[in-house]
């Protein structure tokens, strides 16, 4: 685990307030780190008062370069298949448990300098099912849940073999594909792995926690796009597509970390208000 400087985050001076009492705990995706993920978010969260705080997780030595040679500079990480050809250091791609590891323990870490008795958990892609395993094994820790792009029945990742055509090109279809960009943490997230399946035994939710999930239906990455809603939200919960009000808006899996109607969307959620309005 690595806390890296982040605009908006990791001021550990940051002190809870009584209208915002939790601190907010950001969760990157597979091949990618707190940095590239949370530019905008971060800035947006704390303007809104919170304190917020985000850990480089799951971290493994991955080529800066792709086999056929072209720079994955847009999208960061290969995967074990081209490890071997130069080391350079990606998060986010070891097993789903390990990261859960990391994660408590900065969690555990942020609790103990702010004094908060619990924490908000914005988690995008791969980072929501790593929460889903921190919560599953830490009870009572946090307040909400805001997925975002996170497939809670698993992906199928049509998208990937036209993103990194190498893999499409030697017949590896969304799943092998995400196996060898994402690493274990893409083999534990297509449907009907051992994790997933655990995950979901007994809901696809945990009691006392406000969850919000977060979807655009232009995902290329997160396929079937429902797959990142909850399949049954009860209460509280809610789910939000991106398009919702907006039609013809179209998102990619990344610009929902960027795109101003999902950054409203995801602190909308965090604090539990009403979305923003239709556009």
């Amino acid at each position: 685990m690595d806390v890296p400087p982040l605009a908006g985050a990791n001021d550990f001076s940051c002190r809870p307030t009584r209208d915002k009492p939790y601190p907010v705990i950001l969760a990157h995706g597979a091949a990618t780190d707190a940095q590239r993920s949370f530019g905008a978010l971060a800035p947006a969260l704390r303007s809104q008062g919170y304190c917020v705080f985000a850990a480089d997780v799951g971290r493994v030595p991955l080529p800066t370069f792709g086999l056929n040679g072209v720079s994955d500079a847009g999208w960061p990480g290969l995967g074990p298949v081209a490890a071997a050809v130069q080391g350079n250091v990606v998060y986010g791609v070891a097993d789903i448990g390990s990261q859960a590891v990391q994660l408590a323990a900065f969690v555990a870490m942020v609790r103990g300098v702010t004094g908060a008795s619990k924490v908000e958990m914005v988690g995008h892609s791969t980072g929501g099912t790593e929460i889903r395993e921190y919560v599953r094994r830490h009870p009572g820790v946090v307040d909400s849940v805001v997925t975002v792009g996170t497939p809670y029945r698993g992906s199928t990742f049509d998208g990937l073999p036209k993103m990194f055509p190498f893999y499409g090109a030697i017949g590896m279809d969304g799943e092998q594909t995400a196996a060898q960009v994402f690493g274990p943490a893409g083999a534990e997230q297509v449907p009907g792995t051992p994790t997933l399946t655990r995950l979901n035994a007994h809901g696809e939710t945990e009691p006392g926690i406000r969850y919000t999930a977060i979807a655009s239906r232009t995902d290329e990455v997160i396929t079937p796009a429902e797959t990142a809603l909850l399949a049954d939200p009860q209460g509280d919960n809610r789910n939000i597509w991106i398009q919702d009000g907006c039609p013809g808006l179209a998102v990619s899996h990344n610009e929902l970390l960027s795109n101003p109607r999902a950054i409203a969307e995801i602190t909308a959620a965090v604090a539990g208000a009403p979305p923003p309005p239709p556009c």
